[in-house]
């Protein structure tokens, strides 16, 4: 952008997200990833998976519109006689692909990107502060805050700086851009009446449904064995697989994080589940001993503290309302 280009950026489209249809439905974004790899993948599969590059940037965009989106419908005057319902399958969708953007590592500048611009829009993520400024954070606060810099952070990259401040003849500045990439600028503007054409009744039902928590423990600690064993091989091998089992090592670590993310995202439905969540997480905690890259560790602990807010809209019991201790590596 400069004095001699005077069209600026495209304003933001109105509408970003494809109207649904009655009798469509909204397919859960990991379960879409990850089904293709099946319970017991080949080393190829996860040597695939982890080589695939899903579109975080794009993640990130669905992510903020469906939790903006989730607010207009929850607070519209004469909305839906189940907007709370409604509000809460937005919101389950939005913390769906929270856990693809957090849980996936940073192999190229989109990842860095797709991850600052959400940690961005999400909050709370900190801010400058003047230097005679006394912070008064309650304990739980700012651990929440720590999780969640821990959860979206890029680790040892590093990111090009920001678009350049303009120079005293560049013109256009209103759409002068603030972020490599931007959020605000790409999504329609936050309040007022909800903007998307959805079917309420598909929110609903995505709301009240619910993977296989007895299936999503099983895998997990399928793939922590899987990774254990792969890395073990990786560090020994010396005929020139050691890459290939390192990758596939990696793909199988990422599908235990994401069906952790997942299985902390659903609501429970019975004492199982809840049981099962149990031991999800008492499997995640166990890992503090690992070296799993801490930005994994840190997405199952943030998306328990943003679940929890969902799942009290939906009117569940206390019994309900799944919360843990964590062990704080974080």
């Amino acid at each position: 952008m400069s004095k001699n280009d005077d069209q600026g950026r495209l304003p933001p489209p109105e509408n970003t997200i494809p109207a649904l249809r009655e009798e469509e439905s909204f397919l859960d974004p990991i379960e879409a990833l990850t089904s293709g790899v099946g319970e017991n993948p080949a080393l190829g599969d996860l040597i695939a998976f982890r080589q695939s590059r899903p579109d975080l940037k794009e993640a990130a965009r669905m992510s903020r519109q469906f939790n903006n989106e989730a607010h207009r419908v929850a607070y519209a005057v004469g909305g839906h006689p189940e907007a709370t319902t409604v509000a809460s399958g937005l919101g389950l969708a939005a913390l769906l692909f929270d856990s693809l953007v957090c849980v996936w590592p940073a192999d190229s500048l989109d990842e860095v990107d797709a991850k600052l611009a959400l940690a961005h829009g999400r909050g709370p993520f900190g801010a400058d502060q003047e230097a005679d400024y006394v912070a008064s954070l309650e304990p739980a606060t700012a651990r929440r805050i720590r999780v969640m810099r821990a959860a979206f952070h890029v680790g040892e990259l590093a990111a090009p700086p920001a678009p350049p401040a303009p120079t005293l003849d560049d013109r256009n500045l209103a759409a002068w851009p603030r972020l490599r990439y931007d959020l605000r600028d790409l999504l329609p503007v936050r309040g007022g009446q909800p903007v998307l054409t959805i079917a309420p009744e598909s929110w609903i039902a995505f709301a009240r449904s619910g993977p296989d928590f007895g299936g999503l423990r099983d895998r997990i600690v399928r793939m922590f064995a899987t990774t254990e064993r792969l890395f073990d091989l990786a560090r020994t091998n010396e005929d020139g697989k050691s890459r290939d089992l390192r990758l596939a090592a990696e793909g199988a670590q990422i599908l235990a994080y994401l069906s952790a993310c997942q299985a902390m995202i659903w609501p429970v439905r019975t004492k199982a589940d809840i049981d099962d969540k149990r031991v999800i997480a008492q499997i995640i905690n166990d890992r503090a001993c690992r070296p799993d890259p801490l930005h994994q560790q840190a997405a199952v602990r943030h998306i328990v503290d943003e679940a929890v807010w969902v799942h009290r809209r939906l009117g569940l019991s206390d019994r309900a309302l799944f919360t843990t201790d964590w062990i704080e590596i974080v």
